[in-house]
């Protein structure tokens, strides 16, 4: 048994230095326990939305304008369902219904893992951390609702939309990953509020870093209430020009943004040392993002604003002092 757990956290950890991007280099500031924990968590999140990473083959068959979203997500706006052919639609339909059995398959696998029965090698690794920390199960079932509306999700009407979608897709990763970091220790209502805002921040980072890739893909998060409050519509926005509207729409996402970060970084204080550098370095790669778009004066239409390996690597090496 000792042998499985630890061939399922090796199988992890493989997924998470593959796949994780700028997520891996927190990661490895944890202690060696905690970090393959998140491995655990990581590895069952990246498989699930990998559900949502492929175009639809009858959609491809068909010739439907496909489209995939920032995780590879296979997504029609409505319009274009409207102007499919009925029998292509219909295989489209039956992809939707295909990938939403296989998100009800996780769900069930996730509930298994949290009763201490997993149903796979990976989920072996995935109820140890359950167990082990305490991570709840209604907030990794949150991360599913969200890979689920990432299926659909072309646009974005109101602010409150927005929140709840970042919610589902980033703050709830933040919130199933908060018991690790306390080492068990069951976290305050004000710990995860403060892990919300960070995961918050971060999604809305994203969203204002990839205005241009999301538009290539077919989709808009930017809401539409504030589009409009902007006198910005989409048709402005396909042709890529920046306007002192849309000049104004994106300070106030960066202003939005920077506020959830500054707020998220009020859980610092209360992780244990050895934790800390973990969610301050994700604060911070995320944070310099953020400033160099606006430094920059936006330039999201045009390119993906990102930093260097090398700086990131800095970063890890800056923040040992934070687990001492």
């Amino acid at each position: 048994m000792a042998s499985d757990l630890a061939r399922a956290y090796r199988a992890c950890a493989h997924i998470t230095r593959r796949y994780a991007r700028n997520f891996h280099f927190a990661f490895l500031s944890l202690p060696r326990r905690q970090r393959h924990a998140v491995y655990a968590l990581y590895s069952f999140c990246h498989e699930s939305d990998e559900i949502a990473d492929c175009v639809a083959d009858d959609c491809v068959t068909a010739g439907i304008p496909t489209v995939t979203g920032e995780n590879g997500s296979a997504v029609l706006s409505v319009g274009e369902q409207e102007a499919a052919p009925s029998g292509a639609a219909d295989g489209c339909r039956k992809d939707l219904t295909v990938r939403r059995a296989k998100l009800d398959a996780m769900r069930r696998r996730l509930a298994r893992a949290a009763s201490g029965s997993p149903m796979t090698g990976r989920d072996l690794a995935l109820a140890d951390a359950i167990d082990r920390f305490g991570v709840r199960e209604g907030d990794l079932a949150d991360i599913l609702d969200g890979i689920e509306m990432d299926l659909t999700l072309t646009r974005v009407r109101t602010c409150d939309e927005l929140r709840d979608y970042c919610y589902h897709v980033a703050s709830a990763v933040g919130l199933a990953t908060l018991p690790v970091l306390t080492d068990g220790t069951p976290p305050t209502d004000a710990m995860r509020e403060a892990a919300v805002d960070l995961g918050l921040g971060m999604q809305y980072v994203n969203i204002l870093r990839d205005v241009g890739e999301d538009l290539a893909l077919g989709r808009i998060y930017l809401p539409s209430e504030e589009l409009a409050a902007h006198s910005v519509d989409e048709a402005q926005l396909a042709k890529r020009t920046m306007t002192d509207g849309l000049r104004a729409l994106l300070a106030e996402q960066a202003d939005r943004a920077r506020a959830h970060l500054d707020s998220g970084r009020l859980l610092l204080p209360d992780l244990p040392r050895r934790s800390r550098a973990c969610p301050w370095l994700l604060s911070e790669i995320y944070g310099r993002i953020l400033a160099r778009i606006v430094a920059a004066d936006y330039p999201v239409l045009e390119r993906r604003v990102s930093l260097p390996t090398l700086e990131k690597l800095w970063l890890l090496f800056s923040s040992s002092w934070r687990r001492t």
